[in-house]
């Protein structure tokens, strides 16, 4: 019997059992049995009986002819097929298949990685810095080993004209030892108590010379029309408040010379002592110094000066330790108050520390030039700061980064005997450290001599503003890229070793033969 053929019996009025579903068709002779119905025994193909006299209509059956449209599909397969029994497996395939698999495997944590270490990279663009009438919070810390804090004054001088003197709001000074321990709060309050003391009963000798009703004037530093000014501090702490210069009224003012301080001279150091200052102050975002210099600093016809003695230069020990020195902006310099390195790039001084000695002319001046660069952070960066408050998408911090180079010029330097004789002081001083004979030169044969060279003694920041912004962004690679990136990578590796493969498999059938 041939699959899919049966044999049927004549339908010669008797009944015959198939299938309802199905249908037969004639495929044999025809015999005749004496009926006029000529009905006989064949073979016949089975098809659905919902099938009318025609084969059915299936992709696979070889006698239907596919569409046009299904050819054209048919002919744009790049995936073709092929039988289980016609494929040839082999050892070394499987084990190409397992170093595929590793090989992938290793690419595909490796492209997770870089992924992972992209989106971790910072972007910075420079933008052109518009803002306008900005102002910087400075917070600085820094040590002076031999410098007493009556000798400490700190002044902020810019471009712009705005000069600040003595600033004491927002610091504080912190007396040390010469061994750098901190001096007792009882010890100093002891010495405040018994200075208290002797003020009080000198200012009640002086008032008992004068009359009950006795009201100073304030020599037009009075807030209001009847404000008195009964002693020379009020006079003083009156022209502070107006940012006038002391100095100029305190030998005029009556008060300041009934209790003997209309003589306005410079005092002398004090020794002895040490002292930290560290806190913070504001100034204009513009370029400018601030320094801590010997004498107390005026301003007189337009110019800053100091006043001291000339003699006492050698005692102002310019010894200092920067322990921070922070440039942060107005609105967000409550961040660099927490005492984190919030920001990188940002504490670049933190840590210097520059000692004077003989051998480097006693004390000298220092000089910072410090470069800031405006500096914005957003977007998801704020993540990775320590920051006092929880960032949005939307979040900016506007701060400052620095760079900085440095000089120092002593005040006693070593000039030799050429120099003098050419007219050239300055031969012979070379930074920090002075002197040396130079071996095979005229320096070994002329003698040497020290001379005091005309500077402040003291550490002086200068600081200027680059008129570009800085804007860091954290980097965004979207999940696709490394999903991409990944299918990829698996394609290649399988493709690679299948042409491996096949060359090997087919350089082996030729051997073979």
């Amino acid at each position: 019997m041939i699959p899919g053929l049966e044999y049927e019996q004549p339908n010669n009025g008797y009944s015959s059992s198939s299938s309802p579903s199905m249908q037969s068709v004639d495929m044999s002779p025809q015999t005749t049995y004496g009926s006029s119905n000529n009905n006989t025994y064949g073979l016949h193909r089975r098809r659905p009986a919902n099938q009318s006299n025609g084969y059915q209509h299936h992709g696979e059956d070889k006698y239907h002819t596919p569409s046009k449209a299904r050819s054209v599909a048919k002919k744009l397969d790049l995936f073709p097929k092929m039988e289980r029994d016609y494929e040839v497996r082999t050892e070394r395939g499987g084990t190409v298949t397992l170093v595929g698999y590793f090989i992938m495997f290793v690419l595909v944590c490796a492209e997770i990685w870089e992924w992972r270490g992209l989106n971790a990279q910072l972007l910075e663009g420079i933008l052109v810095d518009t803002s306008v009438n900005k102002k910087m919070k400075v917070y600085l810390n820094i040590t002076f080993p031999a410098l007493h804090c009556d000798d400490l004054h700190l002044d902020v001088i810019d471009v712009a004209g705005d000069s600040q003197l003595n600033l004491s709001n927002g610091l504080y000074k912190l007396r040390l030892n010469l061994d750098g321990s901190i001096i007792s709060k009882n010890k100093i309050a002891t010495e405040a108590n018994i200075k208290h003391e002797e003020d009080k009963k000198r200012q009640d000798a002086l008032n008992k010379k004068l009359p009950p009703d006795y009201c100073g004037p304030c020599y037009g530093a009075h807030e209001k029309e009847h404000d008195c000014c009964n002693t020379c501090d009020d006079v003083i702490e009156k022209y502070k408040n107006r940012r006038w210069n002391s100095d100029a009224v305190m030998p005029i003012a009556e008060q300041c010379i009934r209790e003997g301080r209309g003589n306005v001279l410079p005092k002398k150091m004090s020794q002895g002592e040490g002292c930290n200052l560290h806190g913070y102050f504001t100034v204009n975002r513009v370029a400018g110094n601030f320094h801590i210099a010997m004498g107390e600093g005026v301003d007189r016809g337009g110019a800053h000066i100091h006043n001291f003695l000339p003699e006492d230069r050698v005692n102002f020990n310019a010894s200092h330790t920067i322990h921070e020195l922070v440039f942060s902006d107005e609105d967000y310099g409550h961040i660099a108050a927490v005492g984190a390195d919030v920001v990188p790039g940002q504490k670049s001084m933190n840590a210097v520390s520059k000692v004077v000695t003989e051998e480097t002319g006693t004390t000298g001046l220092f000089q910072y030039y410090i470069k800031i660069v405006p500096t914005t952070y957003k977007g998801d960066v704020l993540n990775d700061f320590q920051l006092p408050f929880t960032p949005t998408s939307e979040t900016k911090l506007e701060t400052n980064r620095f760079f900085y180079t440095e000089r120092f010029r002593p005040l006693i330097g070593e000039v030799h005997e050429e120099a003098y004789l050419t007219g050239d002081k300055d031969a012979g001083t070379a930074g920090v450290h002075i002197g040396g004979k130079t071996g095979g030169t005229l320096h070994e044969k002329v003698q040497h001599h020290d001379a005091t060279n005309a500077i402040l003694p003291g550490v002086f920041f200068v600081y200027e503003i680059y008129p570009f912004a800085v804007e860091v962004t954290k980097n965004q690679v979207p999940f696709i890229h490394l999903l991409v990136r990944i299918v990829a990578t698996a394609g290649g590796v399988f493709t690679i070793l299948r042409w491996i493969d096949s060359a090997l498999y087919s350089r082996e059938k030729k051997g073979s033969r």
